[in-house]
Formats: C-alpha cells, structure tokens, sequence
C-alpha cells in the first residue's frame, strides 16, 4: 500500500477519476472546463504516466524489465508530443471579453471554422458555457473585411436572430447613453426593433429599424446605411423628421441597393382607406407614393396588394387581385420608372 501511494501512477488515476466526475457534472449543467483546462490536464495525467513509468524503471532491475519500460517510456513521450501538438493547433484559442456589460468567453479555432468567432458563457476562470450564444462569421479570415454576418442562439443553442453589424453591442450602448437609458435595451429587442436588414455588396448594407411607437397603432421607423461592411451605420433619411411614420407590421423590401418599398399590405381604396405604399429609388434617402392604375375594370372600390414588388426579366412587377363579380382576378402591373408608377 506504502508503494502504491508513492507512485504517480495512482495520482494519475485518481486526477483522471476526478476530471471525469468533474467533466459529466458541468455536462449535466451545460457547462465546460475552459480548452486551457482540458489541455492542462492532458499534459498532467500524460506527465504522471511518464513518471510511474520511470519510478518502474528504477525499482526492477531485470534486464528485460528495464528494455520494456525503456521502450514504454519512448512510445508515452511520443503520445505525449503528439496531443501536445494536435492539442496546440487544433484547440481552440478561448479567451475572457466583455460585450455589452456582460463578460463572455470567445473562442477562435487555430484551424477547423477558422472563418466564424463563437461566444459562450464566462462562468469562472475555469470553467465556461456549453451552449453557444453568439457567432460572427466571415467569407475567408477572421477580418473586418471579411465579416460575413453574426447570429444571436437562445438558453436552448437555437437561432434566434441575425444581423450585418459588427458592432451591434457598441451600437446598442451609443443608443442607451443618447437616450440617457443606459442598460436598458437589450440586444433581443435591438434585434427586433429591426424590420429589413439587407446586403448588396461587400460593404454596403441598408436595413430599417423601429426606434419608437406612435398614436394608432404606428410606428416611426428610420432607414441606416452602413459603406463600411457593418462597422458603423448612419441614418440616410434626408426628410425634415429625418424618420417615417408608418403602420405597425409594415413591410419593407429592397429590389437592389436603390429601389426600396415601404407598403402594408391590405385593402385599397379610392377614398383614402388604402394603407402606405412607398418607394425610393435613391437607397433610402426620400420616399414618394406609389401610383397605381388599373385599366380596363372602371372605377374600382377596392383591390388587393397581392405581394412586394418584384423584378422579373429586368421589370419591376406588381400583383393585384381585382373582383370580377364574385371572384377576384390576378392582375400583373409593370413599372418602367423605378416603381413610381404600377399599370397594366
């Protein structure tokens, strides 16, 4: 017993016993040990190996007892290089960083998905979240040029939500310190608050956001630009407000990177009842009304928007629906001014 306890072998046993114990209890909280952990403690159970070998080594003292352990002793130092190595290029690189007041750890592979970030939950120096939180992709490397998207996963490792900015937290907090609400918006509402968000080449990007809520059911919305691939975005609404007011649930859609439509879709109408329809044809700068007409039907009471405006054989195309007695008619409308007009 006395022989045992002065072997590393047995400290070697009992720390891998522990380890393990340890690993299936954060498992069983969706936690992990930090890469730096796992890689330590490969490097201390590998160590205690060599060490028993050796301590075996000294007390045989039969030729053939020693050549075995000899050659033991060179295939464990070689495993040992090996792990070390592979442990080295493939573990990822996982370090402490804070985004939006909230301490995360970010981990970047050495090697595999060398063109995504992942973010997890810090927990404690040694041990981290197991469910992934946030990931910022990018086309090639890990650059600024590069940057591709990031996506926001909920408690459960689910998509929840994407967006082109780079600096999504910074954004958020510049928001919080002018409206002199710091803190309180969260980057599940930022995301929601975005109602198109699209990109047309590699550094430009248009989306339109929600900023506040108005009388019946309205909301005011600005359009944003970003020239620098996500790294900053800018209001481009040349109007006096500088923003729109539109119903709630509008949707907006991008043809290209200049011709835009704000529209809800429902009932139309020649007495006013007909909701907005807007189009810029400068990116998202000024917004004009929509003209629509329908000929061969007379004066129409009403018809349906049937979908947003889209480009077929290099036309911008419109569906309507007409009502020819008790049915309705698909009728396709063309532009050939950028979506100011719509006719058949």
């Amino acid at each position: 017993m006395r022989s045992l306890l002065k072997s590393p072998l047995f400290y070697g046993v009992i720390y891998i016993i522990l380890y393990f114990i340890g690993y299936l209890v954060l498992a069983h909280y969706n936690y992990t040990y930090f890469g730096v952990i796992k890689l330590i403690s490969i490097i201390i159970i590998l160590l205690t190996i060599v060490l028993g070998i050796i301590s075996i080594y000294k007390t045989k003292k039969e030729k053939k007892i020693k050549l075995f352990t000899s050659y033991i002793f060179i295939e464990v130092v070689t495993v040992i290089l090996f792990f070390l190595v592979l442990g080295y290029f493939l573990g990822d690189r996982e370090s402490a960083v804070t985004l939006y007041n909230k301490k995360m750890v970010e981990s970047r592979s050495r090697f595999l998905s060398s063109d995504s970030v992942f973010y997890y939950d810090y927990i404690n120096p040694f041990v981290r979240g197991n469910t992934l939180r946030k990931k910022m992709r990018y086309d090639k490397e890990i650059s600024k040029e590069n940057y591709s998207m990031t996506e926001f996963f909920d408690d459960e490792g689910d998509l929840i939500n994407y967006t082109y900015s780079q600096n999504i937290e910074e954004e958020i907090e510049k928001i919080d310190v002018k409206n002199g609400s710091y803190g309180s918006t969260t980057i599940g509402s930022f995301l929601s608050s975005i109602i198109y968000e699209s990109r047309f080449n590699k550094t430009d990007i248009i989306r339109v956001r929600v900023i506040d809520s108005a009388l019946a059911g309205k909301d005011i919305i600005i359009v944003e630009k970003s020239t620098d691939n996500g790294l900053n975005f800018k209001n481009i609404l040349e109007n006096d407000d500088k923003y729109l007011v539109v119903n709630r649930d509008t949707d907006v859609t991008f043809v290209n990177e200049n011709i835009g439509f704000i529209f809800d879709l429902g009932l139309l109408g020649r007495d006013n009842r007909y909701k907005k329809f807007l189009v810029t044809t400068d990116g998202g700068k000024s917004f004009n009304d929509v003209s629509i007409t329908i000929n061969g039907y007379g004066n129409l009471d009403y018809y349906y928007i049937n979908n947003t405006p889209y480009l077929k054989d290099d036309k911008l195309v419109l569906d309507v629906s007409v009502p020819v007695g008790n049915d309705l008619k698909k009728i396709v409308l063309v532009s050939n001014d950028n979506g100011l007009t719509f006719s058949n």
